[in-house]
């Protein structure tokens, strides 16, 4: 009978040490985290948005913090639209758990909101500059030197955009990136009137095309870079070429009209 009592308390014993345990191992942050997820996935917003925000405002030790940040600035930028707001959740990300592999996305995504929706270059430059700093291995580097680029542009600073540009370029020739980023180059060129880098950049493109429209578009740009190099032979080439591709075939008829007239004048 003892024996039995004693099998029978070692049972009870076990049992409640295994209980302990697994209430010790219980995360409350993530089991909110992972509640979070399934909302946003239903497409529960508001429901979404409150776990995001309980995990960062009560249980900020926790390791799920900075991603529940960077949710919560996600949601009201994406969502919302209350850009205010999504700033507010980056830069509390930033400042509290600088070193946490989300804090490079938040910078990206407030330098996104600054050039995007402010329409504020500098500041977006800024950000993106300090990624480049203090995260030079982050994984989204291209898209970092892709909108440093078209920030540089928008403020008028056409060297460090194409220095941008051509980092990009040079480092992620294979990114999706890369590609939006030549066709920038070859108009940024066209547009500061350097007529024959721009050329060279559209024949690039016209060379690694293989779309319609993408070709179309090339050939577009080198019809233009030629004529403003004084090349109008080359540029009625172009423009011919275009016969029957160009959506607007009698503009075509008529640049190649002006051009010819332009080339029988003495």
């Amino acid at each position: 009978m003892a024996l039995g009592g004693s099998a029978g308390a070692w049972r009870i014993g076990l049992l409640c040490g295994a209980l302990l345990l697994a209430a010790a191992c219980a995360d409350p942050a993530r089991d909110r985290f992972e509640r979070a997820e399934k909302e946003l996935l239903s497409q529960k917003m508001e429901a979404a948005l409150a776990d995001y925000r309980y995990i960062a405002r009560d249980l900020p030790q926790s390791r799920y913090a900075p991603a529940a940040l960077l949710r919560q600035g996600d949601l009201y930028g994406g969502y919302y639209r209350n850009f205010p707001a999504a700033l507010e959740a980056y830069e509390s990300l930033v400042y509290n758990y600088p070193r946490a592999s989300e804090a490079p996305r938040a910078l990206l995504r407030t330098a996104e909101i600054h050039l995007l929706q402010y329409l504020d270059p500098s500041s977006a430059a800024a950000d993106l500059e300090r990624i480049r700093k203090e995260f030079p291995r982050f994984e989204g580097e291209d898209e970092v030197l892709f909108l440093l680029a078209r920030a540089y542009g928008a403020a008028g600073e056409d060297e460090r955009q194409a220095a941008a540009l051509a980092e990009l370029m040079e480092r992620y020739p294979k990114s999706k990136r890369a590609a939006e980023g030549r066709w920038i180059l070859a108009y940024a060129l066209l547009g500061q009137r350097r007529y024959a880098d721009a050329d060279r950049e559209f024949r690039k493109l016209l060379y690694l095309s293989t779309e319609r429209e993408s070709t179309v578009q090339a050939r577009w740009g080198m019809a233009q870079s030629l004529e403003g190099m004084g090349d109008l032979r080359g540029a009625i080439a172009q423009y011919e070429a275009l016969r029957g591709d160009a959506g607007d075939t009698a503009y075509v008829a008529e640049k190649i009209k002006r051009l010819s007239a332009r080339l029988g004048k003495p």
